[in-house]
């Protein structure tokens, strides 16, 4: 197991996140590194944090998406999407484009909508409508490639 200090982790992930510089960008990719080499499902909501609307550099917030998606294959799917479906709520408002983002990965994606439309169930009322506002946003932006998926997650979720 990596020796981890998880606050110090958050702290580097959450003050790098805009990634004006190279040195931020060594910090913020260094932080996901350690927090996914530590394997804790739990986890997935401090990744979230990493996220930033106004970050400088796209392609390097991308790694946090993909460090997020590692998780599944550690464990199982609806475990994973459960803790991100918990976990969004740390990423409004400063990382909502990034919320889309990955709600629209997963509204392309048939069978993890399944699973994510069951997970999202269950959730408490809170998390539902952040995640409900946040798919509903994607939809009506655009209703040519979302509005069908969008409509069958909310009219599943409750």
């Amino acid at each position: 197991m990596v020796s981890l200090n998880i606050d110090q982790e958050i702290i580097k992930l959450k003050s790098s996140r805009l990634l004006k510089s190279e040195q931020e960008v060594n910090d913020f990719e260094e932080a996901i590194e350690r927090i996914v080499a530590y394997g804790e499902i739990t986890f997935i909501k401090y990744l979230c944090y990493g996220f930033h609307d106004k970050t400088e550099r796209d392609e390097v917030t991308f790694g946090l998406i993909h460090a997020i998606e590692s998780f599944d294959q550690k464990y199982p799917l609806d475990d994973t999407l459960r803790e991100l479906a918990k976990s969004v709520y740390v990423m409004i408002p400063d990382a909502m484009e990034w919320a889309k983002t990955l709600h629209k990965r997963i509204l392309n994606h048939r069978p993890t909508l399944q699973v994510y439309i069951e997970v999202v169930k269950s959730l408490d009322t809170n998390s539902k409508n952040i995640i409900a506002n946040i798919v509903s946003s994607i939809k009506d932006k655009n209703p040519t490639r979302f509005e069908e998926k969008g409509e069958m997650f909310l009219s599943s979720i409750n």
